[in-house]
């Protein structure tokens, strides 16, 4: 996400997972802000449960499966972490290390959205409703069209120098009635369990200069439609938990990728249909809200 980020460990095959983890992610040149330092240690103890996340204030505790911690005041994190999990590269980002870099990413300048990412063309396309809404299928359907992923559930907002929609590319979670033919490993998600579709890599960073906001909502037939921003801003500004915690920080990232237009988009049980009316309409560049698209 354009930030600097130290990523230190005492044993080459915890770094390679790392790496592993993150290669889809990195940039060359010259990074912006202070620098975010991890250090990491793998240790022979079991994991003693499923890890527990604690937040106060600028600091985040990790307990259970791994121990650790993240200081916003420092920008500094370390865990130890089960061998076990540190030989599987996905699981330890997934569980681990995106918590504690994220936590501190988002508390220097990347502001957390409720949102799925998808681009079409050079427009990164904001879906945005509560959880169950459809974000993750949406994405999934997205994928299969060929288009980038920038995440199904969080997307971070860079307001300086200027404004700039960062992703954090990872499989995208649904259901297993809506990932028919997957094969693949199975992790529960705020207490549902829903298989997770690798997302295909891309070349160069998760990110896009200009944004869209589509809220969500159900119906009979597929729809897009032009809606006011000050509509789609008051939706988005229902913070869910977890995303509650940079109320500031997170009305002017809300106002920013809202100001240049925003549209409703109705969901039947084809998100297929759903994704060729958005590809439709962003990947050509026209941004005008004078048209609605149905199907």
């Amino acid at each position: 996400m354009d930030r600097p980020v130290a990523i230190t460990a005492g044993e080459p095959a915890l770094l390679a997972a790392v790496a592993e983890a993150y290669g889809d992610c990195l940039m060359a040149g010259r990074a912006d802000g202070p620098p975010i330092a991890l250090a990491l240690e793998a240790g022979d103890e079991p994991a003693s449960g499923p890890i527990q996340i604690e937040v106060e204030g600028r600091r985040l505790r990790l307990t259970g499966g791994a121990d650790g911690w993240a200081d916003a005041r420092t920008l500094t994190a370390f865990c130890r972490i089960p061998r076990a999990l540190a030989e599987r590269p996905a699981r330890l980002a997934a569980e681990v290390t995106d918590t504690l870099l994220l936590f501190l990413l988002c508390r220097s300048g990347r502001t957390p959205l409720h949102a799925a990412g998808v681009m079409c063309g050079e427009t990164a396309v904001l879906l945005a409703g509560p959880s169950g809404s459809g974000k993750s299928t949406l994405s999934l359907a997205a994928v299969g069209r060929g288009l980038r992923i920038l995440s199904d559930d969080t997307v971070y907002i860079q307001m300086l120098p200027r404004l700039r929609i960062w992703g954090l590319p990872r499989p995208v979670h649904v259901f297993p009635a809506d990932a028919p033919g997957f094969i693949g490993e199975t992790r529960l998600r705020a207490g549902k369990l829903k298989v997770a579709a690798p997302v295909p890599a891309w070349p160069g960073p998760p990110v896009a200069d200009q944004a869209s906001v589509v809220l969500l909502e159900r119906g009979e037939r597929v729809r897009l439609e032009p809606i006011e921003p000050r509509v789609a801003a008051k939706a988005l500004s229902r913070l869910e938990p977890g995303f509650d915690l940079l109320d500031r920080e997170s009305a002017e990232a809300i106002a920013a990728v809202t100001a240049a237009d925003a549209w409703r988009l109705t969901l039947t049980r084809d998100p297929a249909t759903a994704i060729e009316v958005l590809a439709e309409r962003f990947s050509l560049g026209c941004h005008s809200p004078a048209t609605t698209h149905s199907a």
